[in-house]
């Protein structure tokens, strides 16, 4: 018989193997725990956005990342009231990327019955007494009720849930006021977006000093982001914000960038137009020339610099190669989010006189860097900014003026010959849509015939202010780009059409595209068709959505539920019909008198009562 330890020996040593792997884990857990202390879900909602953005690792996981479906008949689910999460009050603010995408009472009463999806009053980030005004004077005259909730929805998204920092004027503390503007679920300020976000508020800041005091800290916080990084679209909360900026994957970009203030460093030359868009808009309102200060001048000399840069060609007249000012170069199996020719992008011609763009608005890689919607804004843009300096200059301080002057020679110079080289070299005489818009050439005869729903793009060309909405080349080319045969992505199916683009894939339009169509036509059926569609297409929630998956009905399957920017454009496109198809979308008693903001003395009014 066996001594009765050589029976219990195995069981005692299995048992204390049991027990040490038992404690390492719990000894794991343990460091997990300790490292979560302090996140927040804000946080790790975040950190999980920037990993799968810059990780890229195929199209399908950036198109499946922001898409949310559910049966076509079933409600959004109804949201618990608490406040949003830019509230002092922490525990008590829903973040608002989960606030967007549940049913919130009261809802609207019409055929929709879409939901009420503004955050309550405590956890709006930002307050204008103008555009509560506005909201409630356009509801009083819209006809339909859903409608009036959609508006009231989108109009103030921007304010509500995205100004995460702003800061007034103050001696002691800062010498400008600051204001930081983020795209919506992304927890960054994009150039473009940020001016296209405040771009439906510009008007009122006749009626708002609060208002006005925010765009100029955008415009501000946007000439700090040039001066540090001109090359770079999007950025992180300025220093001294206190806020928390999320970790970005560093490209490999030459110039380097500030990475301690950059987002992500794509060169789109409608991000500097875009500066100039915020400028030109708030100005033209306001009459405020203090805006024209040491930042705006200085941020607006590197402005230049860069266009002078991206205007040289990749060869000269004898073939030699000229210098490369901008590379960009990221690892991705994803063709669109890095360049080819060790990051500088495929050549371009000499004697153009166009700027190369490395990247388009959609934050894809141009083919040919000769963007050209993107050099029409730029080029209306300057154009505008002469016409501002010129009226300011009396008011700009003396120690500017030189600067100032040699800001107005070089953008007129610009914007003659950005000009004439599209009308020389961009118009092509198509053989089946006569002479259109390409919407990229590279000089040598190489063009791409399509168009994105990211503004600027060709269908926006009119609302840039580049030319007129009946111009004959415009035409031909808003029937290219608006038809399945003429537009790679021009997208149709049985609940929803527009146009997309490469960023989100081959089955998903923008609505933004749609409010483009709107704003770009005289057509009242087309434009009734394509309100009826974007209304109908918001699954049920009440907000503009990134895209939509052409071949699911109500809008149920999307991208981005929080997405400010086209939220800012549907309320703009509301104000458009407004002044201009009043009887489209106004009661009976409203449909003769065409709305405009300039006029607008309600807020007087509402004060004195």
């Amino acid at each position: 018989m066996k001594p009765y330890r050589q029976y219990v020996k195995p069981q005692y040593r299995r048992a204390r193997l049991i027990k040490t792997a038992a404690a390492f884990v719990l000894a794991i857990l343990f460091v997990l725990w300790l490292r979560r202390l302090g996140r927040d879900e804000e946080e790790d909602m975040l950190n999980e956005r920037l990993q799968k953005l810059y990780d890229l690792s195929s199209q399908k996981v950036v198109y499946d990342e922001g898409i949310h479906a559910a049966a076509v008949d079933e409600r959004p689910k109804k949201g618990k009231t608490r406040h949003h999460f830019y509230s002092s009050s922490t525990g008590q603010c829903e973040p608002y990327k989960e606030y967007s995408q549940e049913f919130h009472e009261p809802a609207s009463g019409g055929p929709l019955d879409l939901p009420f999806q503004r955050p309550p009053e405590k956890c709006r980030t930002f307050r204008s007494q103008a555009v509560e005004v506005l909201i409630d004077d356009m509801k009083q005259r819209i006809k339909n009720p859903d409608l009036a909730r959609l508006f009231e929805n989108a109009l103030p998204n921007t304010l509500d849930t995205t100004i995460l920092y702003h800061t007034k004027s103050d001696p002691e503390l800062n010498a400008y006021p600051q204001s930081f503007v983020v795209t919506g679920d992304i927890h960054a300020e994009w150039l473009r977006d940020a001016a296209r976000q405040l771009s439906v508020y510009q008007k009122l800041t006749a009626h708002d000093e609060d208002l006005k005091d925010l765009i100029r800290g955008a415009l501000n916080t946007q000439s700090s982001y040039i001066l540090v990084s001109p090359y770079c679209n999007a950025f992180h909360p300025p220093p001294g914000s206190g806020i928390k900026k999320g970790e970005t994957a560093m490209d490999k970009v030459v110039p380097l960038p500030q990475w301690k203030y950059v987002f992500e460093c794509k060169w789109e030359v409608d991000s500097l137009a875009s500066f100039l868009t915020l400028t030109n808009e708030y100005y033209e309102v306001t009459k405020d020339a203090s805006i024209f200060n040491k930042l705006w001048i200085n941020a607006m000399t590197n402005l230049l610099t860069v266009l002078r840069r991206e205007s040289i060609p990749s060869f000269d007249e004898n073939g030699n190669v000229q210098p490369i000012y901008y590379t960009f170069q990221r690892n991705t199996n994803i063709g669109t989010e890095t360049l080819p020719l060790a990051g500088s992008g495929n050549p371009v011609n000499f004697d153009i006189g166009l700027i190369r763009s490395a990247f388009r608005p959609s934050d894809d890689a141009c083919i040919y860097q000769f963007f050209i919607p993107g050099n029409a804004h730029m080029a209306t843009e300057l154009k505008k900014i002469v016409t501002t300096l010129l009226d300011a200059k009396d008011k700009i301080p003396s120690e500017f003026l030189e600067k100032v002057s040699k800001i107005i020679e070089k953008s007129g110079q610009f914007a003659q010959t950005i000009t004439d080289a599209i009308y020389e070299h961009a118009v092509i005489d198509h053989p089946t849509w006569g002479k259109v818009f390409a919407y990229e050439i590279d000089g040598y005869g190489g063009a791409v015939f399509m168009d994105d729903a990211n503004i600027p793009s060709l269908l926006a060309l009119p609302d840039l202010g580049f030319l007129d909405e009946d111009d004959p080349i415009y035409q031909n080319t808003r029937k290219m780009i608006l038809s399945k045969k003429g537009n790679p992505y021009y997208l149709v199916g049985p609940h929803f059409k527009g146009i997309g683009g490469p960023h989100i894939g081959i089955h998903n339009a923008w609505p933004m595209s749609l409010m483009l169509q709107i704003r770009t036509t005289e057509d009242d059926d087309e434009i009734i068709e394509m309100l009826d569609l974007i209304m109908t297409t918001t699954a049920h929630l009440g907000l503009i959505h990134e895209s939509i998956h052409v071949n699911y009905p109500g809008g149920k399957k999307y991208t981005r539920p929080w997405f400010s920017w086209a939220n800012s454009e549907f309320g703009k496109t509301i104000l458009d019909l407004a002044e201009r198809k009043p009887h489209l979308i106004f009661k009976d008693q409203y449909k003769n008198q065409p709305y405009k903001i300039e006029n607008m003395k309600l807020v007087e009014k509402r004060d004195k009562a």
